[in-house]
């Protein structure tokens, strides 16, 4: 159970190194949160029931469905999209140690593992494109290149991206409507065959992929960002709305990015991309400034601008989290802040800050920081009405606030509540991690607090860190 008192940031940094497991607010409709009773309201108590005691390598979420796959490579389903509509526990569907990372769409689940295979699981307990096979393993083509592995993907709603350490980029439909918006990024939004994955041609080297419902972004080694498929609230930054540029099918820079129109100024790159439903997000570094821009659908405050726009074609800074500098207390300098991670769900968002943190990462163990401890900044902006950015409260974030502490309870006066502290890296003792099986880890653990979100859910859970 998490603790019902209030905690200071250094009890919040001692309590999530020490409790693995899956901690879920938001809606609980579907039972993400609490599968055991699937519809009630939910809040943070304890951690998803049946992965107490589990450090997480990864997890994702999708509307009624979530996935969930531990350090010893197990993966967990459950959700009332995969399990029906009884009360029930997480499921262990596969167990492989090479599981790196899980990703969840409407009907799937996808798995990346370190041999560079990539694997989609039925998520749905709705007939889908695997009929009969309970796994499958999609084709490259063309096939990965000598020593070309995956690093990273992403997916949206019925389609995935993947990336290579070569800089090419393969995207595949799940099913048919993978490819209904030109969201693959090939030139047409043609029925495609679902299940194999295409290299996208192009001249340029990617990073990295970040997919929306129905749209992809693809950053640059050299910090431009390209986008297709749907762009019906601007989320390919296309300036002022017209139905011709309601779907682009052409992978192509995005139009309105950077102030002079498709040319990127000499100082300026984009460092990291994030998607929702119908919203992008790009965090930008010209000179000494690090900036973080939204543009598509904001509405519900996603765009962290403090106003509700239903579409927006032209990228706005969000001030909370932009232009920000810190003192630097070893250095006797300012530096500027960014941001360590960007998550989205489908339409609220969460930020972990880069501001210094005094943890001192020692393999002596937590023992050796001094007191107070404290973490990095999180903050939290858009869609909160099942209280997935603060539960308790069912009002908009318009502009990136500082969440309470996971770890409370939601009764009492939330104005006072301490705000969330994210925990860094840090070494320890496998026999302090409150309900884990310390006869299946070393004697030491490197950990780390992470976050993820979902439509209408976020998470933190405890990663073991390679």
């Amino acid at each position: 159970m998490v603790p019902k008192s209030e905690l200071t940031a250094a009890e919040q940094l001692k309590w999530a190194w020490t409790h693995p497991g899956l901690y879920v607010i938001g809606s609980n409709e579907f039972g993400l949160a609490d599968p055991q009773h699937p519809g009630s309201v939910s809040g943070i108590k304890c951690a998803v029931p049946g992965l107490e005691g589990k450090l997480i390598r990864s997890a994702a979420f999708s509307k009624t469905h979530a996935a969930a796959v531990d350090s010893s490579g197990a993966l967990f389903q459950w959700g009332t999209g995969f399990a029906g509509n009884a009360p029930h526990t997480p499921t262990c569907t596969l167990k492989d140690a090479s599981i790196c990372e899980v990703a969840a769409t409407d009907n799937f689940v996808v798995l990346r593992d370190n041999k560079s295979r990539i694997r989609v699981l039925s998520g749905s307990n709705a007939p889908n494109q695997l009929g009969s096979n309970t796994e499958v393993t999609l084709s490259f083509e063309p096939r990965l290149g000598w020593r070309e592995s995956v690093v990273s993907m992403s997916a949206g709603r019925s389609h995935i991206a993947v990336t290579t350490n070569s800089g090419h980029v393969y995207t595949a439909a799940l099913d048919k409507d993978g490819n209904s918006r030109g969201q693959l990024g090939h030139g047409s939004s043609t029925v495609v065959q679902p299940l194999q994955l295409h290299r996208i041609q192009s001249d340029l080297r990617f990073t990295s992929t970040a997919c929306g419902d129905e749209h992809t972004l693809l950053l640059t080694n050299d910090g431009d960002v390209l986008g297709c498929g749907a762009n019906d609230f601007g989320q390919l930054a296309t300036g002022a709305y017209s139905s011709g540029k309601a779907t682009m099918r052409e992978l192509a820079p995005l139009p309105r990015l950077w102030k002079n129109g498709f040319l990127r100024p000499q100082d300026a790159y984009a460092v990291g991309i994030a998607a929702g439903a119908a919203t992008s997000y790009a965090q930008i570094v010209q000179g000494e400034a690090r900036r973080v821009l939204a543009w598509g659908r904001g509405i519900d405050g996603q765009l962290g601008t403090g106003t509700l726009t239903h579409m927006q074609g032209v990228p706005v800074v969000i001030p909370e989290l932009s232009d920000r500098e810190e003192f630097d207390e070893a250095l006797q300098a300012r530096r500027p802040l960014g941001l360590r991670s960007l998550i989205t769900g489908a339409n609220h968002a969460l930020a972990v800050c880069d501001n210094r943190s005094n943890v001192v990462l020692d393999k002596s163990g937590a023992s050796v920081n001094a007191s107070p401890l404290f973490g990095h900044d999180v903050v939290v902006w858009g869609s909160n009405a099942f209280g997935q950015c603060e539960p308790g409260r069912r009002h908009r974030f318009a502009e990136p606030a500082h969440p309470p502490s996971l770890f409370t309870s939601t009764s009492g006066n939330l104005d006072n509540k301490l705000p969330l502290q994210a925990a860094p890296p840090q070494w320890i003792e496998s026999a302090q991690l409150r309900d884990a099986d310390s006869s299946s880890l070393p004697k030491k653990v490197l950990v780390e607090q992470m976050f993820v979100a979902g439509p209408d859910v976020t998470a933190a859970f405890l990663r073991s860190c390679k």
